[in-house]
């Protein structure tokens, strides 16, 4: 059986989830989530209203309750095999860069080899105690084998997703049934969506050489078909 678990996201940075390199990775934030779901589960973030206020704020308009990614859990790694795996290195963050893929990267804790971690420098996260507890309790890293993000171009079928028979929870994580996972998925590929990245994320603020937002816990570009056309992107994302 196919399980989904859901949550309304407060931040969107490209950071968590970080869907660069042709992957698409969960590696902080989220710490119950990140430490118990299995390969072929499936995680799903909508925009909770307060990512709505903060877009917003910023001058990205986006809806309540979009759609910002869905993702099939095709492997799952430790956090310290994580940051030594060769195939991951592209998503270590470096610190200042003027891309902001490069600055937002997720590969982020090592072991300090006296049994807690330790938090590469870098300009997404922050790195007081407290968060770096939070995020290693989460003790893995899920891999997408197939994704689907959006960012701020996050949809909600029109009448809502109640249209389509999916009553998304009030609580902040939740998990949905196996016939709205399909009913999600039949939404996309009726929308003519292909697994990838379908936007930037929320919170990029670009007007300075595309640099990323900084953000907390607390909380290859692929095209569309259909009768919305996405501008073009002013950054490589």
């Amino acid at each position: 059986m196919s399980r989904l678990i859901a949550y309304k996201m407060t931040h969107d940075t490209g950071f968590a989830p970080n869907p660069f390199g042709s992957q698409l990775t969960l590696a902080t934030c989220k710490p119950a989530i990140r430490r118990t779901k299995l390969r072929g589960d499936w995680v799903a973030g909508f925009a909770s209203q307060d990512l709505v206020h903060t877009s917003r704020r910023a001058g990205v308009s986006i809806p309540v309750s979009g759609l910002l990614y869905l993702m099939r859990v095709g492997e799952v790694l430790r956090l310290e095999d994580y940051f030594h795996d060769a195939r991951y290195q592209h998503k270590k963050p470096l610190k200042g860069a003027n891309d902001s893929i490069l600055r937002c990267g997720d590969n982020i804790y090592d072991s300090d080899g006296a049994g807690g971690y330790r938090q590469l420098p870098n300009d997404s996260h922050d790195d007081s105690l407290s968060t770096i507890r939070h995020d290693t309790g989460g003790v893995n890293v899920l891999i997408a084998d197939i994704f689907y993000y959006f960012g701020r171009n996050c949809p909600v079928p029109r009448g809502g997703w109640d249209s389509i028979g999916i009553t998304l929870s009030k609580g902040r994580t939740f998990y949905c049934s196996e016939s709205d996972l399909e009913n999600i998925r039949r939404f996309l590929h009726d929308q003519r969506y292909e697994p990838g990245v379908h936007g930037k994320p929320c919170l990029w603020q670009e007007p300075e050489g595309c640099k990323a937002a900084r953000s907390t816990c607390s909380s290859q570009t692929s095209n569309r078909g259909g009768s919305h056309e996405h501008s073009v992107p002013t950054c490589r994302y």
